[in-house]
């Protein structure tokens, strides 16, 4: 008799590739609109956007949305990097790619740019909800 062993899912690794598949979809979506909206229509005048002006940046930054917007469109496009360039030294045929020290290297920058876009977010503007 052959005794089964009960498979348990590897939480880590989900993660990290949910977090690839978001900023895959984010940086497609997100950024292109992003360019068009604040890079093209905003200076021929077609919609209203944030221009460079101290002032205007700093009262629209106070907005926790904006910061959360900010972060969302800056961090997670970093871990699809992350992940993506990891697997591809992983196809390449480089054996060290898929080892623990450099999992904390490729997530761990991509954690490191996270920790300092919210640090940078909190620090720049206070929150303002009015």
């Amino acid at each position: 008799m052959t005794e089964q062993v009960a498979r348990r899912p590897a939480l880590a690794h989900l993660f990290w590739w949910f977090m690839f598949s978001q900023g895959g979809v984010l940086a497609a979506l997100l950024i292109p609109v992003h360019i068009v909206v604040q890079g093209i229509l905003g200076p021929l005048g077609v919609v209203k956007v944030v221009d460079r002006h101290y002032d205007t940046w700093i009262s629209i930054l106070g907005n926790p949305i904006v910061k959360l917007y900010l972060l969302v469109l800056i961090s997670l496009p970093f871990f699809h990097f992350a992940h993506r360039l990891r697997y591809l030294l992983v196809d390449l045929g480089v054996p060290a790619a898929k080892s623990f020290p450099a999992q904390v290297v490729f997530y761990g920058a991509a954690i490191l740019v996270t920790l300092v876009t919210i640090w940078v977010l909190l620090t720049t503007a206070p929150i303002s909800l009015g």
